[in-house]
C-alpha cells in the first residue's frame, strides 16, 4: 500500500466554487485534482495499491480532508471538470461532528470519505508508517532507500508547506526526497513517485495489474 498526502494551503472546503473556473473560485483546488488524476488512474485502470488524502485548509469550512481508496473507488475519470463535480458533491454533505464525530472519516460513496480535520486527522487515520515528503533540493528519490511496502509521501501544493506543518513532519521524523534539479508540478510529482515505486516493486517480482476502470 502507498499513500500520498496533498495539503492545498488555500484549497476550498466547501463546496462553493464555480465548475466554470475552478482554478479562479476555489483557492486553486484544481491543483488538487490533478493530484487525483496522478495518484489513482492509469491507462485503462485504477491503482488499487494506492490511496490519496486531499487535506482542504480554505474557506470558513476549513479544515477538510478527503480519502479517495483507489481499491474500491468507482467513476473516476481523467478529466477536471468530472473531478470537480465529484468533489463539489462530497463537499456538500453535512460535516463530520454532525454525521460522525469530530475526527472520524465518514464514507460518502464507495472509496471517497470526508473528515472535519487537517493533517493531524490523516495521520491518525494512516497510523504507523514510513513517511516521507517531496522537497525541493532534498535527495534525490532514485538513490534514496525505500520503503515500498508502506510508504507515506506528503506533498504541497503550489504554495507549499506553511511553518505549523514543516513542524509537524519534523515531529514525525519524515524523511525529505527530492525528484531531480528542475521544480515540477505537484500532481507530476506524484507520478514520478509512483513510477519509481513501481518500477522497484517490478525489480522485486511484485508488480500487480491496476483494477480495471468503472
Amino acid at each position: 500500500m502507498r499513500r500520498f498526502v496533498v495539503i492545498g494551503q488555500k484549497a476550498t472546503a466547501s463546496p462553493d466554487f464555480s465548475l466554470l473556473d475552478i482554478a479562479g473560485t476555489s483557492g486553486r483546488l484544481d491543483v488538487l485534482l490533478r493530484c487525483i488524476r496522478a495518484a489513482l488512474l492509469v491507462s485503462h485502470g485504477l491503482r488499487g495499491d494506492t490511496v490519496l488524502y486531499l487535506v482542504l485548509l480554505g474557506g470558513p469550512r476549513a479544515p477538510r480532508a478527503l480519502r479517495i481508496e483507489g481499491s474500491i473507488v468507482r467513476f473516476l475519470r481523467p478529466d477536471e471538470r468530472t473531478l470537480g463535480v465529484l468533489l463539489q458533491k462530497a463537499l456538500s454533505v453535512p460535516s463530520g461532528e454532525d454525521v460522525a464525530g469530530a475526527g472520524a472519516f465518514v464514507p460518502l460513496r464507495r472509496g471517497i470519505s470526508v473528515v472535519d480535520g487537517g493533517l493531524e486527522a490523516v495521520l491518525h487515520d494512516i497510523g504507523p508508517a514510513t513517511y516521507y515528503v517531496l522537497e525541493e533540493g532534498a535527495p534525490d528519490v532514485r538513490g534514496a532507500r525505500l520503503d515500498v511496502e508502506n510508504p507515506v509521501f506528503v506533498l504541497g501544493d503550489h504554495q507549499g508547506f506553511d511553518p505549523p506543518t514543516r513542524a509537524r513532519l519534523a515531529e514525525i521524523q519524515a524523511a525529505a526526497l527530492g525528484l531531480g534539479p528542475v521544480s515540477i508540478h505537484t500532481d507530476d510529482a506524484i507520478t514520478v513517485v509512483s513510477n519509481e515505486l513501481d518500477r522497484r516493486l517490478a525489480d522485486r517480482g511484485a508488480n500487480p495489474a491496476p483494477a480495471p476502470r468503472s
